[in-house]
């Protein structure tokens, strides 16, 4: 390459690079990252199952794919959500104009309910995250069973997306 043509290459490298570095910044809105308690000290365990997600605990946000979360006992605000979705039709269209090409078309409905739980959490003891969608509606909820069907006692819920009307 010639000393002209690298010039050039680097000037048109350098805004590319600054605006895709500035994309992975850390943006001043991004909720602080949760740190369970240490191995080994008392704790309460969130299950968050397959089809919810815990995506915060007091404000801070939880791994995206944590299976169970730990917290220390007492007192905790932690926001849970519920996906819904529905395959409505898988249409294929033909495109290509020499060697036609088939691609799938899949057109869905999807919901997704967030709601923070208040209560007060025990030691030892395991919560599961809930999520079921009855006519495309999701609900979210914590329970302290795998298949409990409420609320944990004394704990609180309120809805902030997706609500029921």
């Amino acid at each position: 390459m010639s000393a002209p043509s690298t010039f050039h290459a680097v000037v048109a490298a350098v805004p590319a690079l600054a605006l895709l570095s500035g994309c992975a910044a850390t943006s001043p809105n991004a909720l602080a990252k949760y740190q369970p308690p240490p191995a080994g000290e008392p704790a309460a365990v969130i299950n968050v199952g397959k089809h919810g997600r815990a995506w915060s605990v007091d404000g801070a946000e939880t791994p995206s794919f944590a299976e169970a979360l730990r917290l220390l006992p007492g007192e905790h605000r932690v926001g849970i959500n519920c996906l819904s979705y529905e395959i409505l039709a898988i249409d294929v269209l033909m495109t290509g104009a020499r060697a036609p090409l088939a691609t799938p078309v899949v057109n869905a409905r999807t919901a997704l309910q967030f709601v923070l739980v208040t209560g007060s959490f025990e030691a030892g003891k395991t919560y599961y995250t809930r999520c079921v969608a009855v006519n495309g509606q999701p609900r979210a909820w914590l329970a302290d069973a795998p298949d409990g069907s409420g609320l944990p006692q004394g704990f609180t819920s309120i809805c902030t997306r997706e609500c029921p009307r």
